[in-house]
């Protein structure tokens, strides 16, 4: 699965002309940004896929991960927005809003490996005999 999403990140940067080895200093930074959005957008797709799961296995744990995966989604594109948009948003608004996202998400993973799935036992029911 690794050595696909760095084949799709290097075909992207063929595809967009960036050459890294040769790059200069914002090259390197352009191309940092590609990798930052793209895994925006992988944190997006695991999020609907988290949402799928939730969906079959009602399982809160889930519903957590899929909220840290949207978190994080959130966090990398917007965080990059910049890159396709003229949009500017004060720096240091944007940065504590950004810190605050990553804190929750991180949050909301701990809160899925550490919550104890309740085991759900099905009492037995007398059987008639006839």
């Amino acid at each position: 699965m690794t050595i696909i999403i760095i084949l799709l990140f290097t075909y992207l940067a063929n595809l967009l002309n960036i050459q890294p080895v040769y790059a200069t200093g914002d090259d390197k930074q352009n191309v940092a940004d590609i990798f930052v959005f793209g895994s925006g957008i992988f944190a997006a797709f695991l999020f609907a896929l988290s949402l799928l799961a939730y969906r079959n296995l009602l399982t809160k744990r889930l519903l957590l991960v899929s909220a840290a995966f949207g978190i994080f989604a959130i966090h990398a594109i917007v965080s990059k927005l910049d890159l396709f948009t003229p949009l500017h948003i004060e720096s240091s608004v944007l940065e504590m809003t950004l810190a605050i996202m990553n804190f929750v998400a991180l949050a909301f993973i701990f809160l899925a490996i550490v919550k104890r799935a309740k085991i759900k036992t099905k009492t037995p029911t007398p059987r008639s005999h006839s």
